[in-house]
């Protein structure tokens, strides 16, 4: 007897509904240790349906698997963070259910098998995000929150209540409603330059790319710092993935171009801007207006040339920036409870005081930078490569483009190390002064999300090259997989090198005998 197939809704909409019926439930479990327990079961459910859908059967398709994958990943690790981060920063205010809401419904924007599905949670995700960012309740906050609705909100609206009416006058609305992600752009067809770039500027404005950027760097920097993780490291992604599934109903002919010019701009505008920025997380925001902005400008030069290396760097630099900037967001966290202060010159001597945030600071400005053995490295070399293919299709045009990966990357270098001196810098602090955290969980919470750079790069370009995006030999992968264990090691010598130098007096420049 053949058992029926389930449908692929079911299994999507199932898991969604038990996986929040989880988390709600443990948010209002009085005991801690249960209360973790029963929401990292819901979130490891929204883990394990993607995963099942890239190596298994499709419950989703490749694209919305790899975002979910993303957005269960990061939630995971903020909801053991805010678990404790709204004890230590807001006595116990409730932050963490409207986290855990908000980390759900993102992940229900990618996970969406159909067009009514996806502009439902969409806009409920916005909605809660609008109460992440005022959470505070001051005026600068109200100010930042009004701006996310206006600017990164109201674009992102208009974009799919285009695609609603472009798609309800092939099919009627009924029939777009219920028409499955995977088949937008097969319904759109090729859309016109007015009509393309329309949509492409919601969804850019979103993932706070010009000309309609410029909500992000308040939103990030005033929301807590679990909400600016979710924010930075997933919300914005959300852009990226609406521009992924309607990149082949763009305008071929000047559509690109026009996408291309914004992008390179603002890739420069947010790394020079990240650069002179003296708060930690305002810092963050930039990088991120820069990171997304280079997503971008891969998906209009993979539209322009087709390059396979550019598609492959789209998805590669959204999975790595999604954990890194994350795991930086969630450490600014630590570093504010730990001084009462973000600013750079007043930080400087953290490696003494918190060793494994060092440590975990470390690995994510890495893959920032693009360092081997990280996930930062696998996109940045995609990057890279991909430029340097359109080089020989239209030299002036790749050219530009290489120049402008070029300088992103050099400013990356140059504030990810800024970054770096919060932990490593030259003040020197009293250890009085200091209120380092009790609850170590939030530090350990930060520091697997972080790690995750590294341990996530193997098996990452394993399902590139079984979906056809990368070459699948050894050749490649073992001098990575080798070069990923030795990093590891070292990284642990760095850790009980920093932790013991934490804990010597030191007399001109070494430890008293």
């Amino acid at each position: 007897m053949d058992i029926p197939a389930i449908p692929q809704e079911l299994v999507v909409y199932g898991s969604i509904v038990l996986a929040f019926a989880l988390v709600m439930i443990g948010d209002i479990i009085k005991n801690r240790e249960i209360r973790m327990y029963t929401k990292l079961a819901g979130f490891a459910i929204l883990l394990i349906v993607p995963i099942l859908s890239l190596l298994l059967y499709s419950f989703m398709d490749f694209i919305s698997s790899i975002f979910s994958i993303l957005a269960a990943i990061v939630g995971m690790a903020v909801t053991v963070y805010v678990d404790s981060y709204e004890v230590l920063k807001y006595r116990g205010r409730n932050l963490r259910m409207l986290i855990d809401v908000f980390s759900l419904s993102i992940y229900a924007v990618f996970a969406s098998p159909n067009l009514i599905s996806f502009i439902m949670f969409w806009l409920f995700a916005e909605i809660v995000g609008f109460f992440a960012i005022v959470f505070e309740i001051h005026r600068r906050t109200l100010v930042a929150g009004l701006r996310y609705l206006l600017v990164s909100m109201v674009p992102a609206d208009i974009a799919l209540i285009a695609l609603i009416a472009l798609a309800s006058m092939s099919l009627g609305f009924e029939n777009a409603m219920i028409l499955p992600m995977t088949r937008i752009h097969i319904v759109l067809g090729v859309l016109s330059p007015a009509l393309s770039i329309l949509i492409l500027l919601g969804f850019m404005a979103k993932a706070a790319v010009a000309p309609l950027h410029f909500w992000l760097p308040d939103a990030h920097s005033l929301a807590p710092a679990p909400a600016s993780a979710l924010l930075s490291g997933v919300m914005v992604k959300m852009g990226i993935y609406g521009m992924i599934r309607i990149l082949p109903s763009v305008d071929p002919i000047y559509t690109p171009y026009v996408i291309m010019g914004f992008a390179a701009l603002t890739t420069v505008y947010g790394g020079l801007q990240a650069l002179v920025q003296s708060d930690i997380k305002r810092l963050l925001a930039y990088s991120t207006i820069e990171n997304t902005s280079l997503m971008v400008l891969a998906l209009a030069a993979y539209k322009v040339f087709g390059i396979g290396a550019l598609w492959a760097a789209t998805l590669t630099m959204a999975m790595a920036h999604g954990i890194f900037k994350a795991a930086l967001f969630m450490d600014s966290g630590v570093v504010e409870i730990s001084t009462h202060t973000r600013e750079l010159p007043k930080l400087g001597f953290l490696s003494r005081f918190l060793p494994l945030s060092s440590v975990s600071s470390l690995v994510s400005v890495l893959s920032l930078l693009g360092v081997p053995p990280t996930l930062g490295f696998l996109g940045k070399l995609y990057l890279f490569a991909g430029f340097v293919e359109a080089i020989y299709v239209t030299p002036t045009i790749g050219i530009a483009l290489l120049v402008v990966a070029a300088l992103g990357a050099a400013l990356a270098v140059a504030y990810g190390v800024r970054y770096l001196t919060v932990y490593w810098g030259s003040i020197e602090a009293n250890p009085s002064e200091m209120h380092l955290p009790n609850d170590k969980s939030i530090i350990l919470s930060e520091f697997a999300v972080a790690i995750l750079s590294i341990i996530l790069a193997v098996p990452f370009y394993l399902i590139l090259a079984i979906a056809g995006y990368a070459t699948l030999e050894l050749v490649y992968i073992a001098p990575f997989a080798l070069l990923e264990v030795a990093f590891l090691v070292l990284l642990y010598h760095v850790y009980t090198h920093t932790r013991t130098v934490a804990q010597d007096i030191h007399w001109l420049g070494g430890a008293v005998p």
